[in-house]
């Protein structure tokens, strides 16, 4: 699957889009490096919420195995803080935002510490 890929499907729920993105991730981890490439080469066209949240995705992906994230990674972002997981107090949001990760962060998107850990 294909960053592109995973991103043509605007009509998935919040759960869905979190179990594609869980496989993206698995087949990432599962791949070799000529295969990740092809995975990430292409990004999204412009900013928006699972656009971020995908390029905080590559790019502690990419992280993780130790190669540059392709250069779309550094300009895509979500335009509003955008939380991957549904925090609607104030406490939630403020623990998600102290401890999510810095590719998170820098693109104004929160998740738990452990957002890319797989059992």
């Amino acid at each position: 699957m294909t960053v592109r890929e995973l991103l043509s499907t605007p009509s998935a729920t919040e759960s869905e889009f979190q179990r594609l993105i869980n496989a993206f991730v698995d087949e990432f981890r599962a791949s070799d490096a000529a295969q990740r490439e092809g995975m990430i080469a292409a990004g999204p066209q412009g900013p928006g919420a699972r656009e971020g949240l995908v390029a905080a995705v590559v790019s502690a992906l990419c992280r993780e195995v130790g190669v540059a994230a392709p250069p779309w990674v550094s300009v895509i972002h979500s335009p509003e803080p955008f939380f991957a997981f549904p925090a609607r107090n104030f406490a939630l949001r403020l623990r998600l935002m102290l401890e999510s990760p810095p590719p998170f962060r820098a693109r104004n998107v929160f998740v738990p510490e452990n957002y890319l850990s797989r059992a």
